[in-house]
């Protein structure tokens, strides 16, 4: 397990903090380095005259800052990453430190650094496994309403940040609340008029290409199609109504549609049809939906000189008796034949045998 010593202030880096302590500076820590060399064994002394950091091999990112357990008001935390993946030779991590730039200056200066007791080693990214180093960094920084840091997020959360985003997500209560009140709005029809929803204004909407899974509303507009919309005409302007566009299945391009126009001078409408592609090279005929409206327009136009059941079953009643009448008639008219003894009908339909004798 890797181990450093406490952060050492560069001279540049102290006077900075010892400006910013008295009111005369502010500074930003905006960088920080990793380094191979292993300078352990220097003096405090010689640490404090660099203004270098000797072979450095790769920046990290600061992803945090954490109060100190010390003096809050002079001492700060800085959260540092590191990983290996553009890392093609492993090495140790034997120094880092941290750069700060004053407030109106566009020198940046190596402002601390600390030494690795027992160095983590930073593997390589031959095999392509990420390899993850934190470490916090705690630095003298005068007052620490006179420093910012710079926090670069790319993708890196650290724990505490990790922690802070999961309180934020929403429970599984909250989810349940959510749910409920979206299902209501939806039995309410609220979701009809939401603000937010696909709204359409003022404009042409192509019936044959319009794919939006869901509910539009559309207001102003003209709606068209090379599908026929019985008794309706396409040139009419300023329609108020909704588009249902519903997948005929998950994942697919037929979609079953149902338009509904509201405030038609000929009172409200309403057509589907089943649309068979999305991009209104194939579509079909819409259906009208009749309502009592329709219906009323047709009760006059349909003929009412019909026989009832009742009448068609009496009057084929009728028929049969009437031929079982004629049919007993005709065999009255008969000739004798004493000699075969058999009698014929006049017609010759029917042949039986009679009872004869002198």
């Amino acid at each position: 397990m890797s181990k450093y010593n406490k952060t050492v202030l560069t001279n540049a880096g102290l006077d900075l903090a010892i400006k910013a302590a008295r009111g005369k500076a502010k500074f930003t820590i905006t960088k920080t380095a990793a380094s191979a060399d292993n300078l352990a064994d220097k003096k405090i002394e010689e640490l404090q005259e660099l203004t270098e950091l000797p072979n450095i091999v790769q920046y990290g990112q600061i992803v945090d800052v954490a109060d100190s357990t010390q003096d809050k008001n002079v001492v700060i935390g800085v959260g540092l990453y590191f990983n290996n993946q553009d890392l093609t030779q492993s090495y140790d991590l034997n120094t880092i430190a941290l750069y700060a730039k004053e407030e109106g200056s566009d020198t940046e200066v190596l402002y601390g650094l600390t030494t690795a007791v027992e160095p983590e080693t930073m593997p390589d990214y031959q095999d392509e496994v990420l390899f993850k180093f934190n470490l916090t960094m705690y630095v003298v920084v005068g007052r620490t309403d006179n420093v910012t840091v710079k926090v670069v997020e790319d993708g890196v959360v650290t724990d505490k940040k990790l922690e802070e985003r999961l309180q934020a997500l929403p429970s599984k209560d909250d989810l349940t609340i959510l749910r409920k009140l979206i299902n209501d709005d939806i039995r309410d029809l609220a979701a009809l008029n939401a603000a937010d929803g696909n709204n359409i204004y003022n404009t042409t909407i192509n019936l044959d290409t319009y794919s939006k899974i869901g509910i539009s509303k559309f207001l102003g507009c003209k709606l068209q199609s090379t599908g026929n919309m019985p008794g309706f005409d396409q040139s009419t302007e300023g329609l108020y109504g909704w588009i249902f566009n519903v997948p005929k299945w998950n994942g697919a391009v037929e979609i079953d549609q149902l338009v509904l126009i509201d405030d038609f001078g000929q009172g409200n409408m309403q057509f589907t049809r089943d649309r068979e592609t999305a991009d209104g090279s194939k579509v079909k005929d819409f259906d009208k939906i009749a309502t009592s409206r329709d219906l009323e327009k047709l009760k006059g136009q349909i003929p009412t000189d019909y026989y009832t059941k009742a009448q068609i079953d009496k009057i084929i009643t009728d028929i049969n008796d009437h031929i079982a009448t004629v049919e007993k008639r005709e065999i009255t008219h008969v000739c004798d034949d004493y000699d075969t003894g058999v009698e014929y009908s006049k017609n010759h339909k029917d042949v039986f045998v009679a009872v004869t004798g002198n």
